[in-house]
């Protein structure tokens, strides 16, 4: 049955006022805020203005290498603390800049709102890199559930129209397959009910087709539009129904040349490293040493 406007409002604003798994911010980890300068702009992209946060460590240099961050919540849930406080650690450790995305939710923004946005976000980091101090040979993208969706579908679009070359590419815990079922894909590990999932989805896509369209569902990619993305890191979580399709994907791209790294935290779950929870030490820091890898 097809939702009223209406009821996706109102859906989307149950998913966005309650959580399956709480964040675990530490004083620690907040004090990386410190080492740090924020600064919001609005940055016009076909969608209109996009928000994002420019995060850049106080050190003093000419030009810094560039991540840009992309938030997970299935597209539906808003751009949180804990985003500001992940893109300050890699700043502080790495010394580079990171523009972290508050891109437009769906329902009120479907499909592919979002990623058109997040594209050119990216696309006018590269246009713009000499202004913003940034090397514009060290840019990399990565993203968190439907975030590494978006960094896919990102990178597999610039592989196709040349409009830049990201650096590295992070997937983590990225939902890379709408055209599953998610009742097809649950474990007894998994802390997302099925019932949740489906409502992300279907607030996200609104059209039955899209769901195995490359860019909804990297998975579904051929073999042309993977040869020659750029490198990758594949981080899965070993409770999280998603690592299936994250390996899938992760071998997809070995299979036409890619290079990847891929790693699955045994002891997970979904949402662990921007919860700052189980094992999300082990993968932060794996995140910044593979950055730290392709910035030097």
């Amino acid at each position: 049955m097809k939702l009223t406007k209406k009821e996706k409002v109102e859906m989307a604003e149950k998913l966005r006022s309650t959580t399956v798994v709480k964040t675990i911010i530490s004083k620690e980890y907040e004090n990386y805020l410190n080492f740090v300068t924020c600064e919001e702009r609005n940055i016009h992209t076909r969608d209109g203005d996009a928000h994002i946060y420019i995060v850049s460590p106080k050190e003093n240099k000419k030009v810094y290498p560039l991540y840009i961050n992309l938030h997970g919540g299935g597209f539906v849930r808003e751009y949180q603390k804990r985003d500001t406080l992940l893109s300050s650690k890699i700043a502080s450790k790495l010394g580079c800049k990171v523009i972290s995305v508050d891109y437009k939710l769906a329902p009120e923004h479907p499909f592919p709102s979002a990623l058109n946005e997040c594209y050119d976000i990216v696309k006018w980091a590269f246009d713009n890199a000499a202004d913003l101090s940034v090397d514009r040979d060290r840019i990399s993208v990565g993203g968190h559930s439907a975030g590494g969706n978006l960094t896919a579908a990102i990178a597999i679009m610039a592989n196709q129209s040349k409009d830049f070359k990201i650096k590295l590419q992070i997937l983590d815990y990225a939902f890379l397959d709408a055209a599953t079922d998610p009742k097809d894909k649950i474990t007894d590990k998994d802390v997302i009910p099925v019932d949740r999932m489906r409502a992300f989805n279907s607030l996200y896509i609104e059209n039955e087709k899209d769901k195995s369209n490359p860019l909804v569902s990297p998975v579904f990619a051929t073999k042309e539009m993977l040869t020659g993305l750029p490198p990758a890191l594949v981080i899965t979580a070993g409770k999280d129904c998603f690592r299936f399709e994250g390996e899938k994907y992760a071998m997809m791209m070995v299979e036409v040349g890619t290079e990847v790294k891929i790693k699955r935290f045994l002891n997970s779950k979904h949402g662990f490293v921007e919860n700052c929870r189980e094992e999300f030490k082990e993968a932060q820091k794996l995140i910044i040493e593979t950055l730290s890898q392709s910035f030097n």
